[in-house]
């Protein structure tokens, strides 16, 4: 059996061509004043890590008292190894944060136990996880998630 065969969550992300519709629409309108309607998604504006190219990517949010959480298994989430100043795009209004990408397991695992025992569904976190299942580190290298932590610059 695989780690894959003993894990109870999967992932849950929409298809590619979904995600780059939607992304189509969504990057001007998450800087527009009507995001202030579209509460759990940002657009996040970044430099590249090598070529220094401004990147935009839409993904979902999850404020916290420092600031945000986003989750992911996308490779972009490389740009944030070592922290980088980003303009977050939420409800309307630009944002300056420093995101910091956390990728140890354990720690993902707390943090995605946190963002579930504070409201966020597990589809928010694009995520199928079986009622009263507590993610752990396998759970984690299965999905291959990671987060990136925003606090204020």
């Amino acid at each position: 059996m695989s780690v894959a065969d003993h894990s109870a969550i999967s992932d849950a992300r929409p298809p590619d061509l979904v995600v780059r519709l939607t992304n189509l629409i969504m990057r001007p309108l998450l800087r527009s004043p009507a995001a202030r309607f579209i509460r759990p998604l940002v657009l996040l504006e970044f430099p590249g890590r090598r070529t220094g190219t401004r990147r935009r990517v839409v993904d979902g949010w999850h404020p916290t008292e420092l600031g945000g959480v986003v989750v992911t298994p996308a490779p972009w989430r490389q740009n944030f190894t070592d922290g980088c100043s980003t303009a977050v795009y939420w409800r309307g209004h630009r944002h300056t944060f420093v995101g910091t990408l956390e990728t140890d397991p354990a720690a993902v695992a707390s943090a995605l136990n946190t963002l579930l025992s504070t409201g966020s569904s597990p589809r928010s976190l694009a995520l199928r996880i079986p009622d009263g299942h507590t993610v752990v580190a396998d759970d984690v290298m299965t999905t291959n998630r990671a987060i990136i932590q925003f606090h204020r610059a």
